[in-house]
């Protein structure tokens, strides 16, 4: 991303008077005019108390301070009022005045002066509005609660379908794929209608307010033979009408608030889940080497050591490992064989501490690289792919892709290290991206290399060239 100089906002030197009428910013507004647009670099800079860091700090340290203060029943939006403090609230407060309730109670006060008696038929049904509006907010915020559930589903659906677009199309089963898409949409399209029937209803009852409430009053006083005049009849239209955008802005209202509880509901109960401990299968290389070292100094450290009890992904998952221990130590080549399923790739994600729920120890020394089954690149040069940020090396380069024989395939690319790949370059076969993936590990020199199924991909040659 492209960055731009520092430009201080004007704000951090205007006087009060400057801030309280916004003056600081005529400069920006003249300059604008000026150039007949604004430019990225004539922006100013986020005041330092609303950068996202300093807040995220904020608001972390309040949320610890909740969970302190109520293990049971923490609030997110308690948490939420002490990081942004309490301006925003004193702002909304100037909004009392026009709001909706105020206007309410104006309203009835007027209506029983006009009409005494007969007003308590308006005030019940605009009671009844605020109601029944009240509660199709309370039914929305579980409705959508349900939908993002549906959508979050859909989406992780999608994403495996396209990451496994080629096995689906080998084996025929984009009917059945079709099929469990359509049953997913299906329950999402159903939850947005229920959802839609009652935003219906509640914009019936608000632009029906002026109408209804007219047929109910006058209909009433026509019915007891109650004189009423013009007078009366324009009193009692301005009124209503006044009621009716605050009806309206009391739905908005309500719209939004749906929208906030279901995300404050979602982000809450993310933030309640157990942290994982990564500390707890991850230890210090330096602490360990030294402590097998003083145990035995004839003895070379073992660089893996693996003790797994269980170890699955879901708490009672159906599937998981078990009672898997052994130690690699420097120079070691361990093979893990078995038929699919069987949890090869399941082990490895569990070296990297990816497996969540983990009994036992997992110790890796020093650093490691993990090649997984599912080779990927990005859209670059193959070089950039291979070195991935490290700084290049020639000699190291060279010496790379000889080892994963990719010399020969540089000499069918265009421009050889350089072809650009990707969504916008040349396509690589399965073999390829694999070889580019062990490259990239070898690149990093690292003391640990995971590699899940490496020569899946490659011919027999390729093959033992690799594992030699």
């Amino acid at each position: 991303m492209k960055s731009y100089p520092s430009n201080p906002s004007p704000f951090l030197y205007a006087n009060k008077w400057s801030q309280l009428f916004h003056n600081w910013i005529s400069v920006l507004i003249n300059l604008s005019h000026k150039q007949g647009t604004v430019y990225l670099n004539d922006l100013y800079d986020i005041l330092p108390e609303y950068e996202s860091k300093q807040l995220t700090d904020i608001l972390q340290n309040n949320w610890f301070d909740e969970l302190k203060r109520s293990p049971e029943n923490p609030s997110l939006l308690l948490a939420t009022i002490r990081t942004v403090g309490w301006k925003p609230m004193m702002i909304g407060l100037l909004l009392v005045p026009n709001s909706t309730p105020l206007d309410i109670i104006a309203m009835i006060f007027l209506f029983w002066h006009f009409m005494n008696y007969i007003s308590l038929i308006a005030i019940g049904y605009t009671v009844l509005i605020a109601l029944i509006a009240t509660l199709i907010g309370h039914i929305a915020v579980y409705y959508r609660t349900k939908i993002l559930q549906v959508t979050d589903k859909r989406v992780k659906l999608m994403a495996e379908i396209i990451k496994s677009m080629r096995i689906v199309k080998m084996y025929c089963w984009e009917s059945a794929i079709n099929r469990k898409v359509r049953s997913v949409r299906k329950h999402e399209i159903i939850r947005y209608a229920i959802r839609s029937i009652f935003d219906s209803i509640q914009t019936i009852f608000t632009q029906t307010y002026i109408t209804v409430t007219f047929l109910i009053i006058f209909g009433t006083m026509w019915l007891l033979n109650m004189h009423f005049d013009m007078r009366l009849f324009t009193v009692a239209a301005c009124m209503l009408c006044y009621l009716e955008i605050s009806l309206m802005e009391f739905g908005i209202g309500m719209h939004d608030l749906v929208h906030y509880a279901a995300a404050e509901k979602r982000i809450q109960k993310f933030l309640l889940l157990d942290e994982f401990e990564k500390d707890r299968s991850l230890k210090s290389a330096v602490c360990k080497t030294a402590d097998n070292n003083l145990d035995n100094p004839m003895i070379s450290p073992s660089k893996v050591e693996c003790y797994i009890s269980q170890a699955s992904w879901e708490m009672n998952g159906l599937f998981s490992l078990k009672n898997v221990i052994f130690n690699a130590y420097p120079g070691d080549l361990i093979c893990v064989i078995g038929p699919v399923g069987s949890g090869k790739s399941s082990l490895l994600q569990t070296l990297t501490n990816e497996i969540t729920f983990l009994n036992g120890s997992i110790q890796l020394q020093d650093s490691f690289c993990y090649v997984p089954q599912e080779p990927w690149i990005f859209s670059s040069t193959v070089k950039e792919n291979i070195i991935f940020g490290e700084e290049y090396n020639s000699k190291k380069f060279q010496r790379v892709i000889q080892a994963v024989a990719l010399d020969t395939d540089f000499i069918q690319l265009p421009n050889g290290a350089n072809t650009l790949v990707g969504d916008q370059g040349v396509m690589l076969s399965g073999g390829q991206k694999a070889r580019v993936n062990m490259a990239r590990a070898l690149y990093r020199n690292t003391d640990i290399y995971l590699l899940d199924d490496p020569l899946s991909a490659v011919d027999v040659q390729v093959s033992k060239h690799l594992f030699e």
